[in-house]
């Protein structure tokens, strides 16, 4: 998927006073491009609280280009593209109030927040802030340089990317139970969670959700009551019957779980999905399932699960 990641850092409290950006470009979802600016506010007042939190002064951005004259350099980068912003309700308006400020026309993107989408897809975490998040997935960074911050945001979503394997943006957006929000010529849309199920709906059963499809069956997998999966790390092997693994992997951690691209001392369940699965000899297993029967045998107590267990342990309300 291609994608652009960007961050602001403001000098004061106004959202048209973006001091710095940094743009992190992604094409088929490998990051291609890290570009910085320095940018001089149309008003030059540093508040003591924003100095502190990114550490640019006023003398560091006198002699910089104000946004106007830098936008000619960097609008290409916005235009019928995806933009991705962690709390991209702040770096959109940034991006909005200073387009106004100087009167430029909107440029047509649609946008995501890794925030929101962090919220959905890592439930277990105490927060989702971007140096939790990025320390959960193993990345180190320098936070509030927006070079930075963009490039940990393009992380964060390549690997949600590199896990779900979605067919484009519509399908992503399922996925994660998020909508995808806009700016145009003619204004703009936010971006946020989908609606949720209503709660009065109950006793939905295998075959409701089925009937209506994968997608239906992940928005409301609020009534789904089975803790079995919960605080457990899960990882799927194969291919799953009547939905994608992106869609299971979903499914599992709104119930409380985390998944894992692969086995590991630290998984607890594997799910194998194929047929023909009993009596196979090791040649014939995958790489997750060999792995996971050697960790048995030294000990590691790591459950294996066929797909049609896991599907009847989702609807269980236990």
């Amino acid at each position: 998927m291609d994608f652009i990641a960007i961050d602001f850092e403001t000098a004061n409290e106004m959202r048209h006073s973006p001091c710095s950006l940094g743009i992190t470009v992604v094409k088929d979802n490998k990051i291609i491009e890290e570009k910085y600016w320095l940018i001089k506010p149309k008003e030059l007042r540093f508040t003591p609280m924003n100095i502190m939190i990114h550490g640019i002064r006023q003398a560091d951005v006198e002699n910089e280009k104000e946004f106007d004259k830098l936008w000619p350099e960097i609008k290409q980068y916005f235009n019928n593209t995806l933009v991705i912003a962690h709390n991209a309700s702040f770096d959109i308006s940034v991006l909005r109030k200073t387009l106004n400020l100087y009167n430029i026309p909107y440029p047509n993107f649609s946008y995501l927040c890794t925030m929101v989408i962090s919220r959905n897809f890592f439930p277990n975490l105490e927060n989702a802030k971007l140096d939790t998040i990025s320390t959960y997935l193993g990345y180190k960074f320098e936070h509030h340089h927006a070079s930075a911050d963009a490039t940990a945001c393009a992380n964060i979503l390549i690997k949600i990317i590199d896990e779900l394997k979605p067919s484009d943006l519509n399908n992503l957006s399922e996925l994660l139970n998020i909508k995808v929000g806009y700016i145009n010529k003619d204004g703009y849309k936010a971006c946020g969670k989908l609606n949720k199920t209503s709660k009065t709906k109950k006793n939905i059963d295998d075959s409701t959700l089925y009937s209506k499809g994968p997608i239906s069956f992940l928005r409301e997998v609020s009534a789904l009551k089975t803790n079995y999966f919960k605080n457990k790390v899960v990882v799927f092997t194969g291919a799953l019957p009547r939905m994608s693994r992106g869609e299971a992997m979903s499914i599992i951690r709104r119930l409380g779980a985390t998944t894992g691209g692969s086995v590991t001392k630290k998984t607890d369940i594997l799910v194998i999905g194929g047929k023909n699965l009993t009596n196979l000899l090791p040649h014939e297993m995958s790489t997750k399932r060999r792995r996971a029967m050697d960790l048995i045998s030294k000990g590691h107590p790591i459950e294996i699960i066929t797909a049609d267990d896991f599907f009847k342990i989702i609807y269980s309300t236990k």
